[in-house]
């Protein structure tokens, strides 16, 4: 079974950001005047208001916002020792491999090599996973070469340190690419 996840910088959300006290109290303010609205419009049109003939016509609308959620240990660069430190994370319980690179891609403050995006896919039968970073560059992988060996560890120790020694993701090789071309770092 392949897991598959893509990222690129518009849809960069972390779990910290959707749920910040600030955007939670938006949200839940937005769905009070959205209520409230719709009570204030029913009450004034009730012509509006579904009969119960309509009633069958309406989907079911799943208004959770919610997802399974497990926690896990990403490996990320202490900023004074440049030493891969352990910190316990959220992720998504259905993709949990594709949401620590989310989190590790997420924290890179390198250098800039034109990543636009990635792709996570999982390979349980071969216990591997790969890495396919979309880059706007025409060196392709040679342009991660180019980063400083403090840069690579960065990303790309974090990315190994982290899938593979997580006992609950079965990883056992990761394979980096760049717009779908195999290269070692």
């Amino acid at each position: 079974m392949n897991a598959i996840c893509r990222w690129s910088p518009q849809n960069k959300t972390s779990f910290r950001d959707l749920w910040s006290p600030v955007r939670f109290s938006l949200v839940a303010a937005s769905v009070l005047t959205l209520v409230i609205g719709a009570a204030n419009r029913a009450i004034a049109n009730p012509e509006l208001a579904p009969s119960a003939t309509d009633a069958d016509d309406i989907e079911e609308i799943n208004t959770s916002i919610t997802q399974d959620y497990m926690p896990a240990i990403i490996y990320l660069p202490d900023p004074n020792t440049q030493e891969l430190v352990p910190q316990s994370v959220l992720v998504t319980a259905d993709e949990p491999v594709a949401g620590a690179v989310t989190q590790i891609v997420e924290s890179y403050e390198g250098q800039d090599v034109g990543i636009t995006g990635y792709e996570v896919n999982v390979n349980e039968a071969a216990k591997e996973a790969e890495i396919n970073f979309a880059v706007n560059n025409p060196r392709g992988g040679r342009a991660f070469q180019s980063l400083s060996s403090a840069n690579q560890y960065c990303l790309f120790e974090a990315i190994r340190e982290t899938l593979l020694t997580q006992p609950s993701y079965g990883i056992q090789q990761v394979i980096f690419q760049a717009n779908s071309v195999d290269f070692d770092i």
